[in-house]
């Protein structure tokens, strides 16, 4: 009886270790976000708007933080198009920085072998570029509620903003768009 107690005990050891996840929790993510995005914000002298300028425009370091926790600066806010919802095709070129992990520069402006991410307002989900499926999502396309065709902007985007089973949405990293540009193809 005692030996078979033994093997129940060890058992149950074993279960418990193997089902604890060393891995992150949601909740590690998002305190890590929280800290690299302040960091960001204290190392670029960021100031964060309560509210969206009345006139539209941003000082080069400021920021509003929207309702889906996105900080956007609206550095050129287009030509006066404004993008229909499910109907306006985005072709968008970026420079952006991964905060945490490998913090590898990703930048589509200005790199003449790359191609523009494309996408439909809306659907916020890549059709096709070079980095497909990766960067863009709700956080990047949020942006396009204020800004339209031939926009520049700057972006935050934390890493729930970005479609879900993406490097960046399942791995807590946060991303900081140093600058984006916005074409409607035509």
């Amino acid at each position: 009886m005692k030996r078979g107690f033994n093997i129940l005990l060890i058992i149950c050891a074993a279960l418990l270790a193997i089902s604890c996840n060393k891995g992150k929790t949601y909740t590690d993510m998002l305190k890590a976000e929280k800290k690299a995005i302040n960091r960001l914000i204290d190392k670029e002298g960021i100031e964060v708007l309560d509210d969206y300028p009345e006139d539209g425009v941003f000082k080069p370091n400021q920021f509003v933080k929207l309702d889906n926790d996105v900080y956007l600066n609206v550095i050129d806010s287009g030509n006066g198009n404004r993008p229909v919802l499910a109907s306006t095709k985005i072709l968008c070129r970026f420079i952006a920085n991964p905060l945490l992990g490998d913090t590898t520069s990703f930048n589509t402006l200005t790199e003449s072998n790359s191609y523009p991410e494309e996408f439909t307002y809306g659907y916020n989900t890549s059709t096709s570029g070079q980095y497909t499926y990766v960067f863009i999502g709700e956080g990047l396309a949020s942006a396009l509620a204020y800004v339209g065709d031939s926009a520049y902007v700057k972006m935050i985007v934390p890493f729930k903003r970005f479609t879900q089973q993406t490097y960046f949405n399942t791995n807590g990293i946060p991303v900081y768009f140093e600058k984006v540009k916005f074409v409607f193809e035509k």
